[in-house]
């Protein structure tokens, strides 16, 4: 088998530890990432950031599932913590905002808050939501967004799909202010779950073009003008009937005959109940480099 070049630090790599939808994911032996090859071109992922995308969160037209609503907004105030260690007030940017879910939280919280969204379905939500100038309808690479005008900017689920992630962060750089903070919460390769569920690791999926460890992420921040400072587990909030319906849209060989045994066997009250866990994802702060604006230097590898 031919290698295949890791965009992110340049390097050939042959090892491949998964394969979806047809297509590799390969593992770099230079700088840890795992990515897959060949990418969905640009008429793929079009077709598939339609409403029929947001099944598994339990949407349907305009109308929200109130259980996913409370969910999401739980997990969210979790990152909103955390920025608070660092932020209190400002303008926020989420990049992948989907329907708005953080933004609405953020804004309970003080902030200011803006979108970028790459679905025109779910962008048409948060921008009934939030207002038709806050809410960008493509890449944070094309935001009309002022430079160095943001003091966070968040990344949810988001840094897995972009085509290129040191571009996306060179864009947060370019738009986040000299003391701003950027977190990011992203699939974690060095995780217990992928480790032990291999190359059936539910996070692999065709439109999941990148995963990073704290090694390969804290390389790619220091090419593209950050510092990381911080990592932690992603903490999250699930219920039982948003796994049976992500297990739905996602087939699993074990998970999604036992989320739909569970689902049966409980009382509607225990099905629509939120928990806390974690599912193999992490938690980065990063903040800009010492030369403001500028890419700082790789680490070696």
């Amino acid at each position: 088998m031919s290698a295949v070049n890791c965009s992110v630090c340049g390097k050939p790599a042959d090892n491949v530890v998964s394969a979806v939808g047809g297509r590799n994911v390969y593992a770099c032996g230079g700088c840890g990432v795992f990515f897959l090859s060949p990418q969905l071109s640009g008429e793929e992922l079009t077709a598939m950031y339609q409403e029929s995308y947001y099944r598994s969160w339990g949407l349907s037209g305009e109308r929200e599932n109130e259980a996913v609503r409370r969910m999401k907004t739980a997990t969210f105030g979790l990152r909103l913590d955390l920025i608070g260690a660092y932020k209190k007030s400002g303008t926020i940017l989420d990049v992948g905002c989907a329907t708005g879910f953080f933004l609405e939280k953020a804004k309970e919280r003080g902030f200011r808050p803006y979108g970028v969204e790459l679905s025109p379905y779910s962008c048409a939500i948060a921008r009934k939501k939030l207002g038709e100038e806050r809410v960008h309808l493509g890449t944070l690479e094309t935001a009309p967004f002022g430079e160095k005008y943001f003091d966070v900017i968040n990344m949810s689920d988001l840094l897995e799909h972009v085509r290129s992630p040191r571009e996306t962060l060179r864009a947060a750089r370019r738009l986040l202010k000299d003391d701003g903070v950027l977190v990011i919460m992203t699939p974690d390769t060095d995780s217990l779950t992928r480790r032990l569920m291999g190359p059936g690791w539910t996070h692999y999926k065709e439109e999941h073009f990148f995963y990073f460890n704290r090694r390969s992420l804290a390389y790619l921040a220091a090419g593209s003008g950050f510092e990381a400072v911080h990592f932690e587990p992603a903490k999250k909030f699930m219920n039982l009937a948003y796994l049976r319906l992500q297990f739905q849209v996602y087939p699993h060989r074990f998970l999604s005959p036992l989320s739909a045994f569970l689902f049966g066997l409980l009382p509607g009250p225990l099905r629509s109940g939120n928990f806390r866990l974690t599912m193999g994802e992490m938690v980065a702060v990063l903040k800009p480099s010492v030369k403001a604006g500028e890419a700082g230097p790789e680490p070696s590898i």
